[in-house]
């Protein structure tokens, strides 16, 4: 799960959601950097990481991006994820995703403060830019994957990605559909 998903499966709780939102860029014990609720987040994160990570149905799913995507099949899916939560959001939440993104964006400015640097440096054109929101499109989708291509440290062509999502649209949106039951009762069960 990518940014919509993990915030998704984050309890209505504003120090939970920092954490959560914050987790990739805070190494090690988040104890040594964060305490409470927010160190608490970080932990969600990294459980809901290691749960979709080890999860049969994502297995699946990461096997058909192996042959274009390589070691990087898992951070595709996590985007792919993200957009299938977003084009089917109503079956999930009761608010509008584009209120839903709002609010989330409102909660997490008003911490900015707390961000570690690397989120400081893209927290804002992830708000202008609505990622959340945007996840739902086509567009939005090959957008994301172009980000992860500029932010990554080695060559990567995840955009391409898209073209395999596309060609096995419906059992992705099948697998999700079974996954994202199990990540709720996982994430329920956590806290």
């Amino acid at each position: 799960m990518n940014f919509l998903g993990h915030i998704f499966l984050t309890p209505n709780d504003d120090d939970l959601l920092l954490g959560n939102f914050i987790a990739d860029s805070v190494k090690g014990d988040p104890l040594k950097h964060y305490s409470g609720k927010v160190a608490e987040g970080i932990r969600f994160h990294r459980a809901i990481d290691a749960f979709t990570d080890s999860h049969p149905v994502v297995r699946q799913g990461v096997s058909r991006f192996r042959a274009t995507q390589g070691r990087y099949a898992p951070v595709v899916i996590d985007v792919i994820y993200d957009h299938i939560l977003a084009c089917d959001w109503a079956d999930f939440h009761d608010d509008p995703l584009d209120g839903f993104a709002q609010s989330v964006y409102q909660r997490l400015e008003a911490r900015q403060a707390e961000f570690p640097e690397r989120v400081r440096l893209y927290f804002p054109f992830m708000q202008q830019q609505n990622w959340l929101y945007n996840y739902r499109s086509e567009w939005g989708l090959l957008k994301s994957l172009q980000g992860l291509d500029r932010r990554s440290n080695a060559q990567t062509e995840m955009h391409r990605a898209l073209d395999v999502y596309l060609a096995h649209h419906q059992t992705f949106r099948e697998e999700f559909a079974s996954f994202i039951c199990d990540a709720q009762r996982m994430a329920g069960d956590h806290f």
